[in-house]
């Protein structure tokens, strides 16, 4: 019986616990992600200190500092003492669409900051500090492993060119393997830059943060713009299959809808088609399923001619009627493509733009065609007078970067603070946001300094059993700042660390030990009557 009992009892990995850091005058210890255990008895922990304004500080007074587990000194060093610990990095730079629309005053603001933030923060690394590359855009495109050649990095980053939509969260994956598999022993960094919410990702934030922590990663994010308010965003796709459709036209048109499709937030915006020629469809249930998406706009065929008003007006009273699921503030717009004047409409173009304005919807009119064949007038007006947009588009193959353009913006209103802070401070980074572009070497700059002032402590635990314990850490320089973190072993079960696991526990083990007394009275014969 012991035997099957036994496993129950043991854990599998070390847990930190909370950190309570706090301070004397002007300093303040942080430390820096969960205490390694997992080499137990020996632990390591990163910290930092900082001033006031939160500050790196780099040149410390000549005080000691002395860490302590539950009350007892295991270790103690002067900071000037100190050789650096190795440090890798990774440097993960968003060149998604959104990044060359900054301000009407410099449409390239955002990259190029970037660029020149990026080469100087390389620069400002140690020249024995390896770093590495990811760029992304709606997914990581190219990535160049740790290297001592900042040459060829500049060089990368000085190509770089934006498209396409974000997913942040897939490249700093694919950064922090990068450091797990090919750096040597020391800190491992990655160093995150968008400018946006994350729309593309396969990976989640939590898959993400634990990926960093089993790998002992620290994240620092730049967040670069404006927060954004992360509203649900619905949209209706009205798509011409009309007859003159056919051909290159309707192959090009299937082609960008699904590029649209795909740089949805699978968690934030959902969509529905209403495909139209004489007839109009009926609109299904808007759906956040890409899938489903994809199959609606493969069945478009072309037939027939161009019921262009009626198609936005049904697009439009399908976005009222989804007003009875919306659970929270909704961003509602219509994205109305045709390649014809309207033809075999009921409604009028003054029918279409009175209902947008009261229901407070913007409509984006792209026209596919040339000069004559389209009523740019009237699409102009409309789009205008509605606060949307036109779009003229003469050649098929541009369809897809228009409507990936279309896609980017409406999706993407602004960095993602939340998500970009969380990341930062479960790993033991830092977050920094950047409004403006300009700022962005000067953070980098910050970032480039912080790395620099990273304390890593090991030492052995004076208490070296497995018994399942939290153990109390606390970090002192001097008089000056006090911090306070800890961790727990992995080991027995004990009532004192796992109360409540521990009776689960110890009840199922009393079931047991009942369970063949209660068998051998259930089986004995009973007396004949």
């Amino acid at each position: 019986m012991a035997r099957l009992v036994t496993p129950l009892l043991l854990l599998s990995a070390a847990l930190a616990v909370a950190e309570t850091p706090s301070a004397g005058p002007g300093y303040r210890i942080e430390p820096l992600g969960r205490v390694d255990a997992s080499r137990f008895p020996e632990i390591t922990l990163q910290f930092r200190v900082v001033d006031e304004q939160g500050q790196a500080v780099r040149q410390l007074p000549y005080e000691q500092f002395v860490v302590y587990e539950d009350g007892r000194e295991v270790y103690r060093f002067l900071p000037q003492n100190v050789k650096s610990e190795p440090l890798a990095v990774v440097l993960a730079m968003d060149t998604s669409g959104s990044m060359v629309r900054l301000t009407q005053r410099a449409a390239h603001d955002k990259l190029n900051s970037a660029k020149v933030a990026a080469v100087r923060f390389f620069d400002k690394l140690e020249a024995a500090a390896p770093c590495g590359l990811v760029l992304f855009h709606h997914a990581p495109y190219r990535s160049e492993p740790l290297t001592h050649d900042r040459r060829r990095l500049r060089d990368l980053v000085d190509g770089a060119q934006a498209s396409g939509g974000t997913a942040y969260l897939d490249a700093t994956s694919l950064a922090i393997r990068m450091l797990a598999t090919t750096a040597e022993p020391g800190q491992k960094v990655v160093v995150l830059m968008t400018d946006g919410r994350d729309v593309n990702s396969k990976r989640g934030l939590a898959e993400v943060i634990s990926e960093a922590k089993r790998n002992q990663v620290r994240v620092y994010t730049i967040g670069l713009g404006e927060p954004g308010h992360q509203d649900l965003v619905r949209t209706v796709l009205v798509l011409d299959r009309s007859g003159s459709m056919a051909g290159k036209k309707i192959e090009a048109l299937r082609k960008a809808a699904t590029r649209f499709v795909d740089l949805m937030p699978s968690d934030s915006a959902d969509s529905t088609i209403v495909a139209f020629d004489s007839d109009v469809g009926r609109a299904r249930p808007f759906t956040n399923h890409r899938g489903e998406l994809h199959q609606q706009i493969a069945r478009l065929e072309p037939a027939e001619q161009t019921a262009l008003y009626d198609a936005a007006y049904e697009g439009l009273e399908t976005l009222n009627a989804g007003r009875s699921i919306e659970k929270g503030p909704t961003r509602r717009a219509l994205v109305v493509l045709s390649d014809g004047e309207d033809t075999n409409s009921r409604r009028t173009d003054d029918d279409v733009i009175a209902r947008a304005r009261a229901d407070g919807v913007k409509i984006y009119m792209l026209g596919l065609g040339q000069k004559g064949e389209l009523n740019e007038p009237v699409m102009q007006r409309i789009a205008r007078e509605t606060g949307g947009e036109y779009f003229a588009i003469v050649n098929p193959d541009e369809l897809t970067s228009v409507f990936e353009e279309l896609s980017i913006r409406l999706h993407d209103d602004g960095i993602d603070e939340a998500s970009l802070r969380t990341l930062a401070q479960e790993t033991g980074g830092q977050y920094f946001h950047v409004r403006d572009a300009e700022q962005l070497s000067l953070n980098f700059e910050r970032v480039a300094q912080d790395l620099e002032t990273v304390y890593s402590v090991t030492f052995q635990s004076l208490r070296s059993r497995h018994d399942g314990t939290s153990r109390g850490i606390e970090i002192r320089l001097g008089d000056l700042a006090t911090a306070r973190t800890g961790y727990t072993t992995h080991g027995l079960i004990t009532p004192s660390a796992h109360p409540v696991v521990y009776l689960g526990l110890l009840a199922i083990l009393l079931a047991l030990l009942a369970l063949p007394a209660a068998l051998r009275r259930l089986s004995r014969p009973q007396p004949l009557a």
